[in-house]
């Protein structure tokens, strides 16, 4: 196969001139073959998975630091070590459900019983992580949510590659992977504005508890009831792509004669994937960036800009959200317009312009005087993201495409799983640094507002530094990877003069 692609020497030639932009018409999305096209129905059937993404990943991280440290103040490092441990078990997960999803042969398909199984029993297990004793110790707390989070990320890891894995099966047209993608992006940012305001939700007045006579807010409480709201949802919207979302390639040749993938030299075979290592490292580079500002951004936010001020902080939280929301709602047509006339690769580079921007300008805008410049970064934080997580799953499906050229198998979980793997381990890192270096600024949450002298200053140049450094390297590397919308074409019509259209 590769002798095939030497002698044709037309894929990944650097000097190709038709490098980075759209330069032929079978490519613009007015165009997209009718048969390529995925109808509306299951657009929308296979985007109402994404809301069960976001709760399963984000709400935790978007509320442990102020449940665990700021309420119940556990150290900061056990707070990562939680969010590390989670992220580390779920990573390690995800290649062994990628190569158990390829090899499985049903009669529903690879991919729909793992997604309805592991959305029902997800939703389930979600609740457990929130109920434990009040009376524990805090190495105790570590350990419950620890050990019921082991057990919910397993069950969402086999609703969570598999979905993936779909993604890449609906439509081998270039364009139209995009704008599945797209209708996805609008349910998870939906749902990224309820997770906005999960801080504020659990401390409505119906989960204050009673602490020294008076009634108080607290997190903890609040986020005991919204649970199992969130368990009910994941079951819901998780069995929808199941029940409704056909695999495309499933009943292809392709596929039904593929023999048994070994996990070892699937790994080995993702791993020399050109185009997909330089996504997974830039995807690495810019997770770690996010989590760190994420991190930072709650701590540099809610005591230096506004005194400790824990209903202002999470006001401020709320406000963030609706312009990250509608900013990311303008922005997810636009990027898809534009990166069917400029290619996914410019509209990547011009997205993470955009987040880095944000993080550059924290220094000045994160102001104890004029606490509303924050919001400023969030209108390109919201800009910006919405370019990013619609571009890097739809790439994801010229990858494989790649890989199949190459290796003459169709391994959509391994590289889902992958992917996922990576993005997991990327938070890992950025919350295994967040943890301790919060402690090494010298911050203590018993402190609120009167932290030691030095400490803000400490916490405002992690803010800035780590983030635009990590942004910085993820759009060096952006600068290398090969596949254009012209060089995605020339696989596609390689791989069907191989084996047929599927």
């Amino acid at each position: 196969m590769d002798d095939n692609l030497n002698k044709k020497n037309v894929l990944f030639n650097d000097n190709d001139k038709a490098n980075d932009t759209l330069e032929d018409n079978s490519q613009n999305g007015k165009l997209i073959k009718e048969k390529d096209k995925v109808p509306f129905w299951k657009k929308l059937a296979y985007a109402a998975g994404g809301p069960v993404d976001i709760l399963g990943i984000w709400v935790l991280v978007s509320i442990a630091y102020q449940v665990f440290n700021m309420e119940l103040k556990l150290p900061p490092t056990y707070v990562a070590i939680i969010l590390m441990t989670l992220r580390l078990w779920d990573g390690m997960l995800d290649p062994i459900m990628g190569w158990i999803s390829d090899n499985t042969r049903t009669k529903w398909g690879r991919r729909r019983p793992y997604i309805f199984i592991g959305a029902v029993m997800a939703g389930l297990t979600y609740p457990l992580i929130w109920w434990f004793p009040t009376d524990l110790s805090q190495v105790q707390i570590m350990f419950w949510v620890i050990g019921f989070g082991i057990i919910f990320y397993t069950f969402f890891t086999i609703w969570a590659v598999p979905y993936q894995s779909l993604l890449m099966e609906m439509t081998p047209d270039y364009n139209e992977r995009t704008r599945v993608t797209e209708f996805r992006s609008y349910f998870q940012t939906v749902t990224g504005f309820v997770n906005g305001w999960i801080w504020w939700l659990s401390m409505l007045p119906i989960f204050f508890i009673l602490k020294d006579g008076q009634e108080v807010p607290s997190p903890l409480n609040g986020m005991r009831y919204i649970s199992i709201i969130i368990g009910v949802v994941i079951i819901i919207f998780g069995i929808l792509p199941a029940l409704f979302v056909k695999e495309r390639y499933y009943e292809s040749e392709v596929v039904q004669n593929q023999g048994k993938i070994n996990l070892f030299t699937g790994l080995k075979e993702s791993f020399s994937n050109k185009p997909f290592m330089i996504l997974s490292l830039l995807t690495v580079f810019f997770l770690m960036g996010q989590a760190v500002y994420d991190g930072y951004g709650r701590y540099v936010g809610t005591y230096y800009v506004l005194g400790g001020d824990w209903q202002e902080g999470a006001k401020f939280a709320g406000y963030g959200t609706i312009i990250y929301t509608i900013f990311s709602l303008l922005f997810i047509p636009f990027f898809r317009w534009l990166s069917e006339r400029i290619g996914k690769k410019n509209v990547l580079m011009i997205a993470i312009g955009l987040a880095l921007f944000s993080y550059a300008t924290t220094w000045w805008t994160f102001n104890p005087k004029h606490p509303y410049w924050m919001l400023i970064n969030t209108v390109f934080i919201g800009a910006g993201y919405a370019g990013l997580w619609l571009m890097l799953p739809s790439m994801q499906g010229d990858v494989v495409d790649h890989d199949e050229l190459h290796t003459g198998e169709r391994r959509e979980g391994s590289f889902a799983a992958i992917y996922s793997w990576v993005l997991k381990l990327s938070f890992m890192v950025g919350f295994l640094i967040s943890g301790p270096l919060l402690e090494m600024t010298g911050f203590k949450a018993e402190y609120g507002n009167n932290q030691p002298e030095g400490v803000y200053t400490n916490m405002r140049s992690g803010f800035l530094v780590l983030p635009v450094l990590a942004l910085g390297i993820a759009m060096f590397l952006l600068k290398f990877y090969p596949i254009t919308a012209q060089k995605a074409k020339e696989i596609r019509m390689e791989l069907e003069k191989r084996r047929g259209e599927v």
